[in-house]
C-alpha cells in the first residue's frame, strides 16, 4: 500500500508558518488546473447553516462525485463525519477527469496513525492519495513512494544540482507533471 510523496521547495515568504503548507500546495494545485475542495467538508451540504457560496461549491463537488463515483459519495461523507484523518484536499481536474486526495505536510511533519488508516481506506475505495511535503530548497529528494505499513521509501526522482537556476527549472518540471 504505497503513497506517492511529492517534495516541493518552500517558496520564500513572510507569511506565518501556521497553514503555510496548505496555502502553498493549494496555490500550486490551482495553477496546475485542479479544482480544490477541503477534504473534511465533503458532507457539509447536509448542514442548514452554511454560506450560499460554500453550499454552491460543495454541491458542485457532490454532483461531480455522484457522476464519477455513484456509490462512493455516501461512503466519503460517512468517512468525513466519523474519521479524523481525511486528507486536506480533494482535487478534480476537468480536462482528464482525474481525482485525487492530497495531504499537505510542512518540513519534517509525519502522517499520524489516523491519517494512515484513512489513506488506506480511500485507496481501497479506488482513490488516488498523495502527500505533498513543503521542504527546504536544499532537500535533494523530489518524488518518492512510501509504503504505509513498513515505512520503506522508494525514491523516484532526485534533484541533480543545488543551484537556484536548477531549482526553478525542476519546480517548473514538477508542476507540469503534477
Amino acid at each position: 500500500m504505497d503513497v506517492t510523496h511529492r517534495y516541493l521547495p518552500c517558496r520564500r515568504t513572510r507569511q506565518p508558518i501556521r497553514g503555510l503548507s496548505e496555502r502553498q500546495v493549494k496555490q500550486g494545485l490551482l495553477e496546475d488546473g485542479w479544482e480544490v475542495w477541503r477534504g473534511s467538508n465533503i458532507g457539509i451540504t447536509r448542514h442548514a447553516d452554511i454560506y450560499p457560496n460554500v453550499e454552491r461549491k460543495y454541491k458542485r463537488l457532490c454532483e461531480l462525485l455522484q457522476r464519477d463515483y455513484q456509490k462512493k459519495l455516501e461512503l466519503l461523507q460517512y468517512l468525513c463525519a466519523v474519521h479524523h484523518g481525511m486528507p486536506d484536499y480533494l482535487c478534480h481536474r476537468s480536462k482528464d477527469g482525474a481525482w485525487k486526495f492530497v495531504e499537505c505536510k510542512y518540513l519534517h511533519e509525519q502522517l499520524s496513525a489516523r491519517q494512515k488508516t484513512c489513506i488506506a481506506k480511500l485507496q481501497s475505495l479506488g482513490f488516488t492519495v498523495e502527500v505533498h511535503k513543503i521542504v527546504d530548497h536544499r532537500t535533494k529528494l523530489r518524488h518518492a513512494s512510501v509504503n504505509l505499513k513498513t515505512g520503506i521509501k522508494t525514491v523516484k526522482e532526485k534533484q541533480l544540482k543545488l543551484n537556484s537556476g536548477k531549482i526553478k527549472e525542476m519546480t517548473k518540471e514538477l508542476k507540469k507533471v503534477l
